[in-house]
Protein backbone atom coordinates (compact mmCIF):
# COMPACT_ATOMS: atom_id res chain seq x y z
CA UNK A 1 0.00 0.00 0.00
CA UNK A 2 2.96 2.46 0.83
CA UNK A 3 5.82 3.06 -1.15
CA UNK A 4 9.50 1.09 -0.16
CA UNK A 5 11.24 4.79 0.61
CA UNK A 6 8.18 5.94 3.27
CA UNK A 7 8.70 2.27 4.92
CA UNK A 8 12.54 2.56 4.94
CA UNK A 9 12.18 5.70 6.29
CA UNK A 10 9.41 4.57 8.99
CA UNK A 11 11.33 1.74 10.14
CA UNK A 12 14.40 3.91 10.85
CA UNK A 13 12.10 6.35 13.10
CA UNK A 14 11.07 3.39 15.12
CA UNK A 15 14.66 2.48 15.26
CA UNK A 16 15.54 5.62 16.70
CA UNK A 17 12.13 5.47 18.85
CA UNK A 18 12.28 2.24 20.39
CA UNK A 19 15.73 0.69 20.11
CA UNK A 20 18.42 3.04 19.37
CA UNK A 21 19.54 3.67 23.28
CA UNK A 22 19.13 -0.10 24.36
CA UNK A 23 21.69 -0.41 21.46
CA UNK A 24 24.24 1.63 21.31
CA UNK A 25 25.14 1.37 25.54
CA UNK A 26 28.33 0.41 26.56
CA UNK A 27 26.46 -2.31 29.00
CA UNK A 28 24.04 -4.82 28.83
CA UNK A 29 20.17 -3.78 29.72
CA UNK A 30 18.61 -6.91 30.88
CA UNK A 31 16.51 -5.58 33.86
CA UNK A 32 15.55 -2.04 35.49
CA UNK A 33 18.73 -3.54 37.78
CA UNK A 34 20.67 -2.78 35.05
CA UNK A 35 20.49 1.07 35.45
CA UNK A 36 20.36 1.51 39.15
CA UNK A 37 23.81 2.69 39.03
CA UNK A 38 23.98 6.53 38.36
CA UNK A 39 26.49 6.38 35.75
CA UNK A 40 24.72 4.05 33.66
CA UNK A 41 21.24 5.86 33.98
CA UNK A 42 22.88 8.95 33.07
CA UNK A 43 24.42 6.70 29.78
CA UNK A 44 21.35 5.04 28.80
CA UNK A 45 19.08 8.61 29.37
CA UNK A 46 21.39 10.07 27.05
CA UNK A 47 21.34 7.31 24.16
CA UNK A 48 17.31 7.21 24.45
CA UNK A 49 17.29 11.22 23.87
CA UNK A 50 19.52 11.19 21.34
CA UNK A 51 17.74 8.60 19.31
CA UNK A 52 14.54 10.67 19.93
CA UNK A 53 16.09 13.37 18.51
CA UNK A 54 17.04 11.68 15.10
CA UNK A 55 13.31 10.74 15.19
CA UNK A 56 11.85 13.86 15.76
CA UNK A 57 14.39 15.24 12.95
CA UNK A 58 13.42 12.63 10.44
CA UNK A 59 9.14 12.80 11.45
CA UNK A 60 9.83 16.78 10.70
CA UNK A 61 11.60 16.38 7.17
CA UNK A 62 9.09 13.73 6.20
CA UNK A 63 6.21 15.68 7.52
CA UNK A 64 7.28 18.88 5.66
CA UNK A 65 7.88 17.01 2.30
CA UNK A 66 4.09 15.48 2.59
CA UNK A 67 2.45 19.12 3.87
CA UNK A 68 4.51 20.24 0.32
CA UNK A 69 2.56 17.43 -1.74
CA UNK A 70 -0.80 17.54 0.16
CA UNK A 71 -0.48 21.15 -0.94
CA UNK A 72 0.68 20.49 -4.80
CA UNK A 73 -2.18 17.76 -4.95
CA UNK A 74 -5.08 20.25 -3.41
CA UNK A 75 -4.13 22.84 -6.11
CA UNK A 76 -3.86 20.15 -8.69
CA UNK A 77 -7.78 18.56 -7.94
CA UNK A 78 -8.94 22.51 -7.53
CA UNK A 79 -7.48 23.14 -11.18
CA UNK A 80 -9.06 19.98 -13.01
CA UNK A 81 -11.99 20.42 -11.16
CA UNK A 82 -12.63 23.97 -13.22
CA UNK A 83 -11.65 22.54 -15.87
CA UNK A 84 -14.45 19.59 -15.72
CA UNK A 85 -11.72 17.13 -15.99
CA UNK A 86 -12.78 13.17 -16.01
CA UNK A 87 -14.07 12.05 -12.76
CA UNK A 88 -11.43 9.26 -13.20
CA UNK A 89 -8.54 11.15 -13.34
CA UNK A 90 -9.56 13.48 -10.45
CA UNK A 91 -10.55 10.77 -8.12
CA UNK A 92 -6.60 8.91 -8.47
CA UNK A 93 -5.39 12.54 -7.55
CA UNK A 94 -8.21 12.00 -4.80
CA UNK A 95 -6.83 8.73 -3.89
CA UNK A 96 -3.05 10.50 -3.59
CA UNK A 97 -4.30 12.65 -1.11
CA UNK A 98 -5.96 10.02 1.00
CA UNK A 99 -2.54 8.44 0.93
CA UNK A 100 -0.63 10.93 2.16
CA UNK A 101 -2.76 11.72 4.87
CA UNK A 102 -2.79 8.34 5.88
CA UNK A 103 0.90 8.76 5.93
CA UNK A 104 1.23 11.82 8.04
CA UNK A 105 -0.99 10.44 10.69
CA UNK A 106 1.27 7.48 10.96
CA UNK A 107 4.11 9.58 11.41
CA UNK A 108 2.12 11.31 14.06
CA UNK A 109 1.80 8.39 15.91
CA UNK A 110 5.55 7.76 15.90
CA UNK A 111 6.01 11.30 17.67
CA UNK A 112 3.10 9.85 20.07
CA UNK A 113 5.20 7.26 20.44
CA UNK A 114 8.07 9.04 22.18
CA UNK A 115 5.52 10.96 24.37
CA UNK A 116 3.65 8.53 25.80
CA UNK A 117 6.91 7.33 26.88
CA UNK A 118 7.96 10.78 28.32
CA UNK A 119 4.45 10.68 29.99
CA UNK A 120 4.86 7.10 31.59
CA UNK A 121 2.11 5.88 29.01
CA UNK A 122 -0.05 7.88 31.84
CA UNK A 123 -3.33 8.38 29.63
CA UNK A 124 -4.31 11.36 32.43
CA UNK A 125 -1.41 13.26 31.09
CA UNK A 126 -2.63 12.43 27.58
CA UNK A 127 -5.95 13.32 27.75
CA UNK A 128 -5.13 17.08 29.75
CA UNK A 129 -2.76 17.69 26.46
CA UNK A 130 -5.40 17.50 23.59
CA UNK A 131 -7.34 20.31 23.11
CA UNK A 132 -9.72 19.09 20.09
CA UNK A 133 -8.43 21.05 17.55
CA UNK A 134 -7.48 20.21 13.69
CA UNK A 135 -3.23 19.72 13.59
CA UNK A 136 -0.75 21.88 13.06
CA UNK A 137 0.18 21.44 9.23
CA UNK A 138 4.08 21.78 10.01
CA UNK A 139 4.95 23.40 6.46
CA UNK A 140 2.65 26.83 8.17
CA UNK A 141 4.58 26.32 11.53
CA UNK A 142 7.95 28.18 12.43
CA UNK A 143 9.59 24.71 12.31
CA UNK A 144 12.87 26.81 11.97
CA UNK A 145 12.96 28.84 15.24
CA UNK A 146 11.96 25.87 17.10
CA UNK A 147 14.43 23.23 15.89
CA UNK A 148 17.15 26.35 16.83
CA UNK A 149 15.59 25.98 19.84
CA UNK A 150 15.44 22.59 20.55
CA UNK A 151 19.14 21.85 19.58
CA UNK A 152 20.24 24.24 22.16
CA UNK A 153 18.68 22.71 24.57
CA UNK A 154 19.50 19.28 24.13
CA UNK A 155 23.31 20.28 23.53
CA UNK A 156 23.25 22.14 27.15
CA UNK A 157 22.00 19.05 28.49
CA UNK A 158 21.59 15.35 26.50
CA UNK A 159 19.64 14.40 29.13
CA UNK A 160 17.00 16.60 29.02
CA UNK A 161 14.49 15.83 25.91
CA UNK A 162 12.50 18.52 24.33
CA UNK A 163 9.27 17.58 22.26
CA UNK A 164 8.05 19.81 19.39
CA UNK A 165 4.75 19.53 19.87
CA UNK A 166 3.51 20.15 16.40
CA UNK A 167 4.45 16.76 15.09
CA UNK A 168 2.55 14.92 17.61
CA UNK A 169 -1.57 13.82 17.37
CA UNK A 170 -2.32 14.84 20.54
CA UNK A 171 0.01 17.88 22.38
CA UNK A 172 -2.09 21.25 21.59
CA UNK A 173 -0.76 23.04 24.34
CA UNK A 174 2.55 24.83 24.05
CA UNK A 175 5.12 24.66 21.51
CA UNK A 176 7.84 22.00 23.16
CA UNK A 177 7.19 19.42 25.81
CA UNK A 178 10.37 18.98 27.94
CA UNK A 179 11.16 15.76 30.26
CA UNK A 180 14.87 17.26 32.31
CA UNK A 181 16.35 14.18 34.19
CA UNK A 182 15.51 12.98 37.56
CA UNK A 183 12.25 15.29 37.45
CA UNK A 184 9.05 13.90 37.71
CA UNK A 185 7.71 17.27 36.50
CA UNK A 186 7.29 18.31 32.49
CA UNK A 187 7.58 22.15 31.23
CA UNK A 188 5.67 23.33 28.53
CA UNK A 189 7.08 25.90 26.86
CA UNK A 190 5.71 28.35 24.21
CA UNK A 191 8.02 29.99 21.86
CA UNK A 192 7.72 33.24 21.02
CA UNK A 193 10.26 35.27 18.20
CA UNK A 194 10.17 39.34 17.18
CA UNK A 195 10.79 42.69 18.10
CA UNK A 196 6.87 42.84 19.22
CA UNK A 197 6.97 39.53 21.55
CA UNK A 198 10.79 40.50 22.93
CA UNK A 199 8.80 43.94 24.06
CA UNK A 200 5.62 42.00 25.50
CA UNK A 201 8.34 39.27 27.62
CA UNK A 202 10.12 42.71 28.73
CA UNK A 203 6.64 44.46 30.09
CA UNK A 204 5.48 41.18 31.16
CA UNK A 205 8.43 40.56 33.41
CA UNK A 206 9.20 43.90 34.94
CA UNK A 207 5.13 43.31 35.82
CA UNK A 208 6.61 40.38 37.81
CA UNK A 209 9.76 41.72 38.89
CA UNK A 210 7.79 44.86 40.62
CA UNK A 211 4.26 44.12 40.75
CA UNK A 212 2.99 47.43 39.76
CA UNK A 213 -0.33 47.06 37.77
CA UNK A 214 -0.12 51.06 36.81
CA UNK A 215 2.76 51.17 35.55
CA UNK A 216 1.49 47.69 33.28
CA UNK A 217 -1.72 50.06 32.39
CA UNK A 218 0.72 52.69 31.20
CA UNK A 219 2.88 50.68 29.03
CA UNK A 220 -0.01 48.59 27.80
CA UNK A 221 -2.43 52.23 27.08
CA UNK A 222 0.62 54.00 25.23
CA UNK A 223 0.47 50.80 22.50
CA UNK A 224 -1.92 50.59 19.00
CA UNK A 225 -4.52 48.21 19.01
CA UNK A 226 -2.47 45.40 17.26
CA UNK A 227 0.32 45.47 20.28
CA UNK A 228 -2.72 44.95 22.60
CA UNK A 229 -4.48 42.30 20.79
CA UNK A 230 -1.33 40.47 20.52
CA UNK A 231 -0.49 40.85 24.13
CA UNK A 232 -3.63 39.77 25.06
CA UNK A 233 -2.74 36.34 22.99
CA UNK A 234 0.34 36.05 24.47
CA UNK A 235 -0.68 36.09 28.21
CA UNK A 236 -3.71 33.64 27.58
CA UNK A 237 -1.21 30.95 25.39
CA UNK A 238 0.96 31.20 28.54
CA UNK A 239 -1.53 31.27 30.87
CA UNK A 240 -3.37 28.31 29.54
CA UNK A 241 0.25 26.21 29.31
CA UNK A 242 1.15 27.06 32.64
CA UNK A 243 -2.59 26.08 33.87
CA UNK A 244 -2.49 22.78 32.01
CA UNK A 245 1.81 21.97 33.31
CA UNK A 246 0.30 22.90 37.21
CA UNK A 247 -2.91 20.11 36.38
CA UNK A 248 -0.26 17.38 35.38
CA UNK A 249 2.04 17.89 38.06
CA UNK A 250 -0.05 18.65 40.83
CA UNK A 251 -2.77 16.44 39.71
CA UNK A 252 -5.24 18.92 40.45
CA UNK A 253 -7.13 22.27 38.60
CA UNK A 254 -10.08 22.69 36.49
CA UNK A 255 -10.81 21.84 33.43
CA UNK A 256 -11.03 24.17 30.77
CA UNK A 257 -13.26 22.53 28.08
CA UNK A 258 -16.14 21.66 30.44
CA UNK A 259 -14.95 23.94 33.51
CA UNK A 260 -15.13 21.15 36.09
CA UNK A 261 -12.68 20.41 39.01
CA UNK A 262 -10.14 17.90 38.56
CA UNK A 263 -8.25 15.57 41.21
CA UNK A 264 -5.96 13.03 39.84
CA UNK A 265 -5.71 10.15 41.99
CA UNK A 266 -1.71 8.76 41.35
CA UNK A 267 -2.55 5.12 42.78
CA UNK A 268 -1.27 2.81 40.17
CA UNK A 269 -3.28 -0.29 38.88
CA UNK A 270 -1.63 -2.71 37.09
CA UNK A 271 -3.62 -4.47 33.86
CA UNK A 272 -2.77 -7.76 32.26
CA UNK A 273 -2.45 -7.34 28.92
CA UNK A 274 -2.59 -9.84 25.73
CA UNK A 275 -0.20 -8.12 23.12
CA UNK A 276 2.13 -10.37 23.63
CA UNK A 277 -0.17 -13.63 21.76
CA UNK A 278 -0.95 -10.96 19.11
CA UNK A 279 2.74 -10.59 18.53
CA UNK A 280 3.16 -14.30 18.75
CA UNK A 281 0.10 -14.77 16.31
CA UNK A 282 1.87 -12.29 13.68
CA UNK A 283 4.66 -14.33 13.66
CA UNK A 284 2.06 -17.52 13.08
CA UNK A 285 1.14 -15.96 9.96
CA UNK A 286 3.98 -15.59 8.53
CA UNK A 287 3.54 -19.75 7.72
CA UNK A 288 -0.01 -20.28 8.19
CA UNK A 289 -1.73 -17.10 7.00
CA UNK A 290 -3.84 -17.09 9.72
CA UNK A 291 -4.29 -17.02 13.92
CA UNK A 292 -6.87 -17.36 16.08
CA UNK A 293 -7.41 -17.02 19.85
CA UNK A 294 -9.90 -16.62 22.44
CA UNK A 295 -8.73 -14.36 25.61
CA UNK A 296 -10.86 -14.72 28.45
CA UNK A 297 -13.02 -16.63 26.76
CA UNK A 298 -15.63 -13.92 25.87
CA UNK A 299 -12.26 -12.01 23.80
CA UNK A 300 -12.32 -13.31 19.95
CA UNK A 301 -8.91 -12.65 17.98
CA UNK A 302 -8.05 -12.85 14.20
CA UNK A 303 -4.48 -12.12 12.89
CA UNK A 304 -4.12 -12.50 8.77
CA UNK A 305 -1.56 -12.22 6.93
CA UNK A 306 -3.83 -10.27 4.09
CA UNK A 307 -0.78 -9.16 1.78
CA UNK A 308 -2.08 -10.80 -0.97
CA UNK A 309 -5.77 -11.78 -0.67
CA UNK A 310 -8.42 -10.56 2.06
CA UNK A 311 -8.82 -13.70 3.97
CA UNK A 312 -9.72 -11.59 7.39
CA UNK A 313 -13.30 -11.40 5.60
CA UNK A 314 -13.59 -14.60 7.44
CA UNK A 315 -13.44 -13.47 10.72
CA UNK A 316 -17.12 -11.98 10.53
CA UNK A 317 -18.22 -15.35 10.02
CA UNK A 318 -16.26 -16.84 12.42
CA UNK A 319 -17.55 -14.48 15.11
CA UNK A 320 -20.89 -14.75 13.73
CA UNK A 321 -21.04 -18.79 14.39
CA UNK A 322 -20.33 -18.52 18.14
CA UNK A 323 -23.23 -15.75 18.47
CA UNK A 324 -21.10 -12.36 18.85
CA UNK A 325 -23.02 -9.10 17.91
CA UNK A 326 -20.64 -6.95 18.93
CA UNK A 327 -18.87 -4.80 16.38
CA UNK A 328 -15.49 -5.80 14.89
CA UNK A 329 -12.87 -4.03 15.63
CA UNK A 330 -9.48 -3.19 13.19
CA UNK A 331 -6.27 -2.41 15.93
CA UNK A 332 -4.56 -0.52 13.14
CA UNK A 333 -7.95 2.36 12.92
CA UNK A 334 -6.76 3.40 16.33
CA UNK A 335 -4.09 5.58 14.19
CA UNK A 336 -7.03 7.89 13.48
CA UNK A 337 -7.64 8.71 17.58
CA UNK A 338 -5.14 11.24 18.18
CA UNK A 339 -5.08 10.40 22.64
CA UNK A 340 -5.21 6.53 21.58
CA UNK A 341 -2.19 4.62 22.91
CA UNK A 342 0.09 4.10 20.21
CA UNK A 343 0.04 0.98 18.07
CA UNK A 344 3.95 1.30 18.04
CA UNK A 345 4.51 0.50 21.42
CA UNK A 346 2.80 -2.90 21.01
CA UNK A 347 5.66 -5.77 21.82
CA UNK A 348 5.65 -6.25 17.92
CA UNK A 349 8.74 -6.63 15.86
CA UNK A 350 9.37 -3.38 13.34
CA UNK A 351 8.95 -5.19 10.59
CA UNK A 352 5.21 -6.32 11.78
CA UNK A 353 4.22 -2.93 13.03
CA UNK A 354 5.38 -1.33 9.58
CA UNK A 355 3.04 -4.25 7.54
CA UNK A 356 0.47 -3.94 9.96
CA UNK A 357 0.16 0.03 8.36
CA UNK A 358 0.73 -1.10 5.24
CA UNK A 359 -2.30 -3.70 5.60
CA UNK A 360 -0.32 -6.59 4.69
CA UNK A 361 -1.16 -7.46 7.82
CA UNK A 362 -4.38 -7.53 10.08
CA UNK A 363 -5.42 -7.61 13.82
CA UNK A 364 -9.09 -8.17 14.16
CA UNK A 365 -10.92 -8.05 17.60
CA UNK A 366 -14.39 -8.34 19.13
CA UNK A 367 -15.97 -9.02 22.48
CA UNK A 368 -19.09 -11.57 23.48
CA UNK A 369 -19.78 -8.95 25.72
CA UNK A 370 -22.56 -11.06 27.72
CA UNK A 371 -19.63 -13.37 28.59
CA UNK A 372 -18.08 -10.15 29.69
CA UNK A 373 -21.04 -8.94 31.69
CA UNK A 374 -20.64 -12.51 33.30
CA UNK A 375 -17.21 -12.32 34.35
CA UNK A 376 -17.89 -8.50 35.66
CA UNK A 377 -20.90 -10.10 37.77
CA UNK A 378 -18.88 -12.88 39.17
CA UNK A 379 -16.90 -9.87 40.38
CA UNK A 380 -19.08 -8.40 42.32
CA UNK A 381 -20.50 -5.89 39.97
CA UNK A 382 -23.96 -5.15 38.72
CA UNK A 383 -24.28 -4.66 34.94
CA UNK A 384 -27.86 -2.33 34.04
CA UNK A 385 -28.38 -1.84 30.29
CA UNK A 386 -30.63 1.55 30.32
CA UNK A 387 -32.80 2.02 27.56
CA UNK A 388 -32.28 3.65 24.65
CA UNK A 389 -34.41 6.26 26.02
CA UNK A 390 -32.60 7.10 28.69
CA UNK A 391 -29.20 6.70 26.75
CA UNK A 392 -29.92 9.03 24.36
CA UNK A 393 -31.47 12.05 27.64
CA UNK A 394 -27.88 10.79 28.86
CA UNK A 395 -26.11 11.75 25.51
CA UNK A 396 -27.77 14.96 24.75
CA UNK A 397 -26.14 17.03 27.45
CA UNK A 398 -24.17 19.23 26.56
CA UNK A 399 -20.05 19.25 27.41
CA UNK A 400 -20.84 15.82 29.14
CA UNK A 401 -18.84 13.22 27.63
CA UNK A 402 -20.57 10.68 25.67
CA UNK A 403 -21.50 7.47 26.65
CA UNK A 404 -20.26 4.17 25.14
CA UNK A 405 -23.55 2.61 23.45
CA UNK A 406 -24.32 -0.94 23.06
CA UNK A 407 -26.98 -1.51 20.54
CA UNK A 408 -28.08 2.24 21.43
CA UNK A 409 -27.81 1.45 24.76
CA UNK A 410 -25.52 2.70 27.60
CA UNK A 411 -24.05 0.34 30.08
CA UNK A 412 -24.11 1.19 33.75
CA UNK A 413 -21.68 -0.62 36.64
CA UNK A 414 -23.19 -0.70 40.11
CA UNK A 415 -20.36 -1.70 42.82
CA UNK A 416 -21.91 -1.09 46.08
CA UNK A 417 -23.33 2.34 46.31
CA UNK A 418 -21.36 3.52 43.32
CA UNK A 419 -22.81 3.73 39.98
CA UNK A 420 -20.57 4.69 36.72
CA UNK A 421 -21.54 4.70 33.13
CA UNK A 422 -19.06 3.12 30.86
CA UNK A 423 -17.34 5.41 28.28
CA UNK A 424 -15.08 5.35 25.00
CA UNK A 425 -11.84 4.99 26.65
CA UNK A 426 -12.52 1.62 28.96
CA UNK A 427 -12.98 -0.29 25.40
CA UNK A 428 -9.84 1.68 24.25
CA UNK A 429 -8.19 -0.02 26.89
CA UNK A 430 -9.64 -3.44 25.85
CA UNK A 431 -9.03 -2.54 22.08
CA UNK A 432 -5.96 -0.67 21.38
CA UNK A 433 -4.05 -1.37 24.31
CA UNK A 434 -4.98 -5.14 24.92
CA UNK A 435 -5.63 -5.42 28.27
CA UNK A 436 -7.30 -8.42 29.21
CA UNK A 437 -11.30 -8.01 29.66
CA UNK A 438 -10.56 -10.25 33.12
CA UNK A 439 -8.38 -7.38 34.24
CA UNK A 440 -10.69 -4.21 33.07
CA UNK A 441 -13.14 -5.59 35.17
CA UNK A 442 -10.84 -5.81 38.08
CA UNK A 443 -9.44 -2.70 37.39
CA UNK A 444 -13.00 -0.98 37.11
CA UNK A 445 -13.79 -2.64 40.62
CA UNK A 446 -10.81 -0.73 41.83
CA UNK A 447 -11.76 2.45 40.36
CA UNK A 448 -15.32 2.22 41.83
CA UNK A 449 -14.02 0.90 45.36
CA UNK A 450 -11.43 3.94 45.72
CA UNK A 451 -13.36 7.12 44.09
CA UNK A 452 -16.04 8.19 42.84
CA UNK A 453 -17.11 9.74 39.87
CA UNK A 454 -14.55 8.23 37.89
CA UNK A 455 -14.61 8.10 33.68
CA UNK A 456 -13.91 4.94 32.08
Amino acid sequence: MLDNNFNRELKSILHYCLEYGIKNISFKLDSFNSIKNVDRRIEFGSKVHLGFMKAQNLIIQNLIILGNKKLRTKDQIKEMMRQNKEKDIIQKYEKNLDVITYKEKILRKAADTIAWQLFGNDITTIRRLYKDIPPVEIYNSNLKHDIEVVEGIFKSNNNTFPLITDITSFIQVGDLIVREPDNPQIRIIELKEGKVNEKIEEIIQDYADNQCERKLYYELSGKDTKFQKQFSRYVKQQSKALKTANIINTGEGKDDVTGIDLKIINDVFYTQHYDGIISKMLEEVDKHNYSLRRIDECLVLGVYNTSKIPIHEGFEVWKKSMGIDFPTVNLISFINAPTAFPIFLHPFSIDDKVRLVNRDKTILISLDIKKWFNILEEKGLKVNLLTKKQTAKLNNVPSQLKSFEYNGQAIEIQYGEIKQILHDGIFERMFNQCVRPASLADFIKYGLSHVENIDF
